[in-house]
């Protein structure tokens, strides 16, 4: 995860391609009769993040990452922002929405876009709301004055290594993040010629590259649970289907790459179908998070 704006979470398999970050102090200025003006520090000025997100099918559903963004962005409200570092930044607003329209369909459904996001820090009174994500949350300070006013760095000063389960539920988030990306990039592909898909190859290795470690991660970490065995296995067989995927890429050619193509897009949707199907499982690990039993 890159960062979280309240509960909206930012990944680069999720399409972020950049991020500025920008702070000002303000100073007065007072002229003099006789040589250059004195400046006066007023204040600081309030900070700002700029984030610079794509969005493509092959990264998401276009349409539906836009509305949620505009959704946040009509509440009007702060929303904490934290950064997958652990790093909490305090309360932003959105200040500034801009969509950049790349492609559109014949009926103006949007294809692709560049979104510019424009967050401004929040001085205001603001009680965070506790979210229970690995690696961010310090399960200690719920309930707080300090955790309630959500003081920089406490979270990533303080904060204890995640548990187990949450270590489980992460790597299986990411595992089918990438998962999903890769089925839209091949399902982008498959319609094409093939010389095409061809010049495709090295961003579909890539994408079952991306899958493997959160997929090694998660059979580790699901290892060390006590009622663990069955997601180990799941994420041996998953890892299983996307060696395939790639396997059946590696080495490829001109004369069999629609053949090669289409085994290894049958083995990453294997892979996701066996993903899916843990989600009932997994949810109920999440479960257990959010009400700090595990």
């Amino acid at each position: 995860m890159f960062a979280l704006l309240g509960d909206i979470e930012f990944t680069v398999a999720d399409g972020i391609a950049g991020m500025e970050q920008r702070g000002t102090v303000d100073w007065a200025e007072h002229a003099r009769i006789k040589g250059k003006p004195l400046l006066e520090r007023v204040g600081d000025g309030l900070d700002e993040v700029n984030l610079s997100i794509e969005l493509h099918p092959k990264l998401g559903d276009p349409e539906k990452r836009w509305r949620a963004l505009r959704e946040a962005k009509s509440k009007h409200e702060p929303l904490a922002l934290v950064l997958g570092s652990g790093d909490y930044l305090g309360p932003h607003v959105i200040a500034d929405l801009t969509l950049q329209h790349r492609r559109m369909s014949g009926t103006g459904q949007l294809l692709s876009a560049t979104v510019l996001l424009s967050l401004r820090e929040y001085t205001g009174a603001f009680t965070r709301k506790v979210l229970a994500k690995p690696g961010l949350i310090n399960p200690a300070l719920s309930g707080t004055p300090a955790a309630a006013a959500g003081t920089p760095g406490l979270l990533s000063k303080f904060m204890p290594s995640p548990s187990t389960t949450q270590l489980v539920v992460g790597h299986a988030k990411t595992a089918a993040n990438v998962l999903q990306a890769g089925k839209n990039l091949y399902d982008q592909v498959k319609s094409g010629n093939a010389s095409m898909i061809l010049g495709q190859v090295p961003q579909l290795l890539g994408l079952t590259v991306r899958a493997i470690e959160p997929l090694q991660n998660l059979t580790e970490a699901a290892g060390l649970l006590q009622d663990g065995a069955d997601l180990a296995k799941l994420g041996e067989d998953i890892l299983g289907s996307v060696s395939g995927a790639r396997s059946s890429l590696d080495p490829v050619d001109l004369g069999n790459i629609v053949e090669r193509f289409a085994a290894s897009r049958e083995s990453l949707d294997q892979a996701l179908t066996t993903m899916d199907g843990a989600r009932p499982r997994l949810a109920g690990l999440a479960a257990q998070v959010l009400t700090r039993r595990a």
